[in-house]
């Protein structure tokens, strides 16, 4: 059976997801991007607005921030915004992620 190869679909999530905000040291100006150079000042990641089913079943809504990718399993440590609780999120059951409606199958 062959390896099932990520879709379009996978790479916006990742485009959604993952990304890191830095003040560049040459310029001083604040840049938003996947991977912050080794001299960056001030790195964080950006948060992200989500509704994802969770494992249960529940519907889930809010601001998250992506703390680490399992890209073989396809899930995500997510860290709530408001709550700081975190938990594992299946890329397979995110609805929509900063108003963009996701298909993953």
């Amino acid at each position: 059976m062959p390896m099932m190869q990520p879709t379009v679909s996978w790479q916006m999530l990742r485009n959604y997801m993952e990304k890191f905000a830095w003040t560049d040291i040459r310029t001083g100006l604040k840049t938003t991007g996947y991977n912050p150079p080794k001299g960056a000042r001030d790195v964080v990641r950006v948060p992200f607005h989500c509704t994802f089913v969770t494992g249960e079943g529940r519907t889930h809504t809010g601001n998250f921030v992506c703390l680490k990718v399992n890209r073989r399993k396809h899930l995500r440590l997510v860290k709530s915004v408001e709550s700081g609780e975190t938990r594992w999120m299946r890329d397979y059951l995110v609805i929509e992620v900063d108003g963009t409606r996701v298909i993953t199958h």
